[in-house]
């Protein structure tokens, strides 16, 4: 549906209670295209509960009178292009249990009047707008919240005391909220019944608990770009998504980071400061999609038994110290697209088994020592890779023709190897010529 909301709910003169819809409980709009204002005469419906809008395209302010709907319970906005502060009127909601006003473009100061009688709140997702929490450090919130989504508003510069209060949380996202400093040991304790933790991109600082006791309960844990350091946690829980990359935590990789290991299905500990093996234990992620251990100092060789993991989509390793010979194992992927092994000390040829990646989308080998031909089967069987990097090895020979087949390919990287450059050329120009093929990057010198 487009237009502004219908015009025709406006007409009131037949109805005997001279406002629109005088019954109306449920108001759901959804997924439409919508334009224009709230219309004021939906904050006239006495009676209604639920009102959802979400991803429309509406614009303007929030109606400040929307705080006299006396039975309202739920307010649903997201993703729309809502401007303006956010009423405090809804403060005076006794009714209210879910606010959900992400994803919009709202801007001011979120007070403690906002939510002054608001006992029965459950729901805040105030996210990605431009807001600002201004309460005072003894505030107790007079709600016990379940579900906190408050990425991309300002609440720090310190870590949120009334969270303290809060014993319910099951979802909390406190992700770009420019907080700094240290977590508090008492979050830890009632962080045991989420199962959604995001406070990633802020600057905290510190150690984390080792372990971390979560039961059964946590499913996602991202702390990732903060300043946390110390060793990496064992967690105690079913997680399935851990990222904490781009921090300072030093040490070896845990043999069991997270127990169990099967429920795992994104692991990132990218750009750190770990040391040490990978363990062999990460072969027991049976169901795991990403594998990032990028960025950091890790030694040693692949484990074999990666193999073991027939899910993984994207498998990053670059930019460490592993070495050794490429292995065979990692052609038992069926279902890897990006495989990054650049920038480590690998040597010795190409296995035969990569042949068998037939989805890849990206291969960067580049800056190891890698040498011998590049294979004849390599034109044959990625119809789906678009970025090959060879780069900074020690391959040689001449360039089979078989490459110019490689009909999907973007960025082509050869530079600094021993090719037959003439050659090379050749096989470059057969490729160009083919008008599927648009090459971005050609470097062969």
């Amino acid at each position: 549906m487009t237009g502004t909301l219908p015009e025709f709910l406006q007409g009131i003169d037949e109805c005997p209670s001279r406002k629109p819809l005088p019954k109306l409980a449920y108001f759901i709009m959804n997924n439409n295209q919508f334009h224009g204002k709230i219309p004021d005469w939906l904050v006239r419906l006495d009676n209604l509960v639920v009102t959802t809008l979400a991803h429309n395209f509406l614009e303007g302010p929030i109606p400040i009178s929307i705080g006299l709907l006396p039975n309202l319970a739920f307010l649903i906005l997201k993703g729309n292009k809502l401007n303006g502060t956010l009423p405090d009127s809804l403060g005076q909601l006794s009714k209210f249990s879910r606010l959900d006003v992400s994803f919009n473009q709202l801007t001011g100061m979120v007070t403690e009047d906002h939510f002054l009688m608001l006992t029965k709140l459950e729901v805040v997702a105030l996210s990605s707008n431009s807001l600002t929490l201004n309460v005072s450090d003894n505030w107790i919130p007079p709600f016990q919240i379940s579900f906190l989504h408050m990425g991309s508003c300002v609440l720090g510069p310190s870590f949120p005391p009334w969270l303290e209060s809060q014993n319910k949380v099951r979802h909390l996202d406190f992700s770009n909220a420019s907080i700094f400093g240290f977590i508090p040991i008492w979050f830890w304790d009632i962080s045991s019944r989420l199962r959604v933790l995001n406070m990633s991109h802020n600057e905290l600082q510190g150690w984390l608990p080792n372990p971390i006791h979560a039961g059964y309960s946590y499913r996602a844990i991202d702390l990732s770009f903060n300043l946390l350091e110390g060793s990496i946690p064992v967690i105690i829980s079913g997680v399935n998504l851990l990222d904490l990359s781009h921090n300072r935590f030093s040490g070896a990789i845990p043999i069991n980071i997270c127990q169990p290991m099967h429920y795992v299905q994104f692991l990132s500990l990218s750009h750190n400061q770990l040391h040490g093996e990978i363990q062999l234990s990460l072969g027991e992620m049976s169901g795991v999609t990403v594998i990032d251990l990028s960025g950091n100092n890790l030694t040693g060789r692949i484990p074999p038994n990666l193999a073991n993991c027939p899910f993984l989509f994207v498998l990053d390793l670059g930019n460490n110290s592993l070495f050794g010979t490429i292995p065979n194992s990692l052609g038992q992927l069926p279902l890897l697209r990006s495989l990054h092994l650049n920038d480590n000390h690998f040597s010795g040829d190409l296995p035969l088994s990569l042949r068998n990646l037939s989805m890849l989308e990206t291969m960067d080998l580049g800056n190891n020592r890698l040498s011998g031909i590049i294979p004849t089967w390599f034109g044959e069987g990625f119809p789906f890779l678009r970025i090959l990097i060879l780069r900074s090895n020690a391959f040689s020979g001449e360039l089979s023709s078989n490459l110019s087949k490689l009909g999907s390919l973007q960025v082509f990287d050869l530079s600094k190897n021993d090719f037959d450059c003439g050659y090379c050329k050749r096989v470059i120009l057969s490729a160009k010529e083919k008008p599927q093929q648009q090459l971005l990057v050609q470097r062969l010198f």
